[in-house]
């Protein structure tokens, strides 16, 4: 491979390592000026037959794109590019200059308790965002994390365990299921060792991590309860230890104890759980005297060699000790199988495929020269190919994950003194609607932010207030409709820019709007809690009835046109057949809250709610029984809305902030504090690369994917 040119790019200048699963190589980019240096991970399938290949070319893209989306991190390697040639499949990631933690935690050496909290409170926030990703790292340890020497800070490398955790991969007692445990004997939990990681698997790791650093002692220098299988390290256990080895607070101890407990379930049972109780350690114990790890001195590991070990699933056992006499025999088996070359750097790490060694590099140029921990580690997902099971179920496509971590404010437009605001986008994603105090309707060029048009009422005597509350285009482009409080829904002509008609001039001033898909029915709910159907191209009201016993805050219709959703502040939500008005279901959320917000799915099977408790709730639609509570804080959530994909959920909160949420996990993707007052209107555009806001700070917000 040496001298060798890939993919008409990369360079191969040094062999830096391998085993059983590829092997690795630094080359240069030869398309990028300075020639700057990267890695390149060769995969190589032990079948070649045409079956094999296709399925693991489709696991290999599968587990590329997870680890794109991880590299949207800044401490944890960017993936600059994945390609198959000649049946053999590569991955190119950035150079990490720096050296790993186990030069930072040789044996012997111990760090003082403000330097451990300091310590794990990095890994973990790194993890926060890895756990985030639906991604469990599962070979947390001091080789592969690496201190980077551009700006001290950690950069969390090796993600050939990584595996992704959803709904789909959990069985029914809340475990998830894998054929092969992975990961390093003295940081891996029990239940990982048995097949089934959980996200506190991670959490286990790096509190062993954080053990090692306050004792000095290695992770297979723990001793356990033969009893309880607990890690027992404090004083009183290390008989064989000075009684001054072990220097921390009854507080710090506690902590570590439990990210370390035998049962996962006794754990912190997410980062965020446990960066929280580091907090109130930091904020308690540590104040202004917190030590910088950057005072840490570097000292090279004694012990260089610590592998990454793959082997068959052990049976869960309720009393065997983690670091078990199999798993010392794998362990010497690998290091047995290990003939360095030359001396192996413990920084440079090549994500533990086997206990590769790495020569020195001989380039005359001193770039070469550099200590380079190379990040982000083989993944390979089939058996057969590469050794490695990949978990079945979702997995968050690179457009997903672009979307949620790249949109940003791209403009903000002025509003008015309508507190409600409310917005709405043309289906060709080209004009932006929104409702103003004085009646009137503003359309703006999307892209540009500039005011087009002005839609107007025609004059009248009537001194109500005009305030537009609800808009809505028509599916075909042609319409738009509007009600407020001047009663009545108007329907206008986008061509023409004029009033074509108004239904139910009669009704109580109109709160919401939903047009069917097919541009036909429309929908509209007043503050009397009456629901109003009529026709959206000849004006024919078909069918005025009493929904709900107050306001209807909200209204969506299923993609089929056949069925209607109405939340009201009457705490109910209710499902109607639309050509009949006859009612289906009646949903009651927890303690009778208001329902400020509803959403129907793109597949037509679920309802999204949100109401005054803070909380979004997911219904079957078929059936009105509640799914899944998600609850947010105490803010109230005033607006719902659904991703074209189905998989995105988008909601807008009194706080002020929105929230993007997948909905296949039920998790918080990402939070944007966009408003300084309650938002009140979402609209996302067509092909899903723009969001807009609307809030009671009388401003419009414009959010783009650049």
């Amino acid at each position: 491979m040496l001298g060798k040119t890939l993919s008409g790019r990369y360079h191969i200048v040094q062999h830096l390592g391998g085993g059983g699963f590829g092997q690795t190589y630094l080359a240069e980019d030869l398309q990028l000026p300075s020639n700057p240096l990267c890695v390149v991970k060769q995969l190589k399938p032990k079948s070649t037959d045409s079956s094999t290949l296709q399925t693991a070319k489709r696991f290999f893209d599968r587990e590329a794109e997870v680890l794109y989306k991880l590299g949207n991190h800044d401490q944890i390697p960017r993936l600059l590019a994945h390609f198959e040639q000649e049946q053999e499949f590569y991955l190119v990631q950035e150079c990490i200059e720096g050296h790993d933690l186990k030069q930072e935690l040789p044996r012997g050496k111990r760090l003082t308790e403000a330097q451990v909290i300091v310590l794990c409170q990095d890994i973990l926030q790194i993890l926060e965002f890895v756990h985030q990703q639906h991604v469990i790292h599962r070979d947390i340890k001091p080789a592969n994390i690496i201190r980077r020497r551009q700006d001290g800070k950690l950069v969390l490398i090796d993600f050939g365990a990584v595996k992704e955790v959803t709904t789909g991969a959990i069985n029914p007692s809340g475990n998830t299921s894998f054929s092969v445990a992975i990961g390093s004997p003295g940081y891996m939990p029990n239940e990982q060792l048995g097949g089934k990681p959980q996200f506190c698997s991670d959490i286990y790791a790096v509190g062993v991590l954080g053990i090692q650093a306050l004792t000095g002692l290695s992770s297979s220098q723990l001793p356990q309860d033969l009893r309880t299988s607990e890690i027992l390290w404090r004083d009183k256990w290390l008989h064989n230890m000075p009684p001054q080895q072990v220097q921390t607070s009854l507080e710090l101890a506690d902590v570590l104890d439990k990210m370390v407990r035998y049962d996962y379930r006794q754990r912190y049972q997410t980062v965020t759980e446990a960066l929280q109780a580091f907090e109130q350690l930091t904020m308690v114990y540590c104040g202004s005297t917190t030590a910088s790890i950057s005072e840490v001195s570097f000292t090279e590991s004694a012990d260089p060699f610590e592998p990454t070990a793959t082997y068959p699933r052990l049976p869960l056992v309720s009393d065997m000790p983690t670091d078990t006499m199999e798993s010392k025999e794998l362990t010497q088996a690998l290091h047995s199988q290990q003939q360095p070359t030359s001396k192996t750097l413990g920084n440079l790490s090549d994500g533990q495929i086997a206990d590769e060694t790495i020569t020195p590099l001989v380039s005359s140029r001193k770039k070469y020269r550099k200590l380079i921990a190379i990040g982000g580690g083989i993944v390979a997902s089939v058996s057969l190919a590469f050794g490695i099971y990949h978990v079945y179920g979702y997995t968050m496509s690179l457009a997903e994950s672009q979307w949620v971590q790249r949109i940003s404010l791209s403009k903000t437009l002025p509003g008015d003194s309508n507190s409600f605001s409310p917005v709405a986008i043309s289906p060709d994603g080209k004009t932006l609607a929104s409702g103003s105090e004085d009646g009137t309707i503003k359309l703006w060029d999307l892209q540009t932010g500039k005011l087009r048009n002005t839609l107007k009422r025609p004059p009248s005597s009537d001194k109500r207030s005009k305030a537009v509350r609800a808009i809505a285009f028509s599916p075909d482009g042609k319409s738009l409709a509007s009600g407020g409080e001047d009663n009545g829904i108007k329907v206008w002509n986008l061509d023409t820019k004029t009033l074509l008609h108004t239904l139910s001039e009669k009704s109580y001033w109109i709160s919401a709007l939903a047009i069917s898909p097919d541009s036909q029915t429309l929908v509209g709910g007043n503050a009397d809690g009456y629901i109003t159907i009529g026709n959206l191209r000849t004006g024919e009201l078909q069918n005025f009835f009493a929904g709900h016993s107050i306001i209807v805050n909200s209204l969506a219709i299923s993609p089929d046109g056949q069925t209607a959703v109405s939340g009201s502040d009457d705490n109910t939500i209710k499902v109607w057949e639309i050509k009949t008005g006859q009612l289906i279901h009646t949903l009651t959320p927890p303690d009778s809250r208001r329902v400020f917000a509803v959403a129907i799915s793109p597949d037509g099977k679920t309802i999204a709610s949100g109401s005054e408790d803070g909380v979004v709730r997911l219904w079957n639609l078929g059936s009105g029984k509640l799914i899944q509570s998600l609850p947010v804080g105490s803010a109230s959530i005033n607006v719902v809305a659904y991703r074209v994909d189905g998989h995105t959920l988008v909601s807008g909160s009194r706080d002020g902030t929105i929230r993007l949420w997948d909905v296949r996990t039920r998790k918080v993707l990402r939070t944007m504090p966009g408003h300084s007052e309650p938002i009140y209107s979402l609209a996302l555009s067509p092909d899903e690369q723009t969001l807009v806001s609307s809030s009671k700070d009388e401003t419009i917000k414009i959010w783009r994917v650049p």
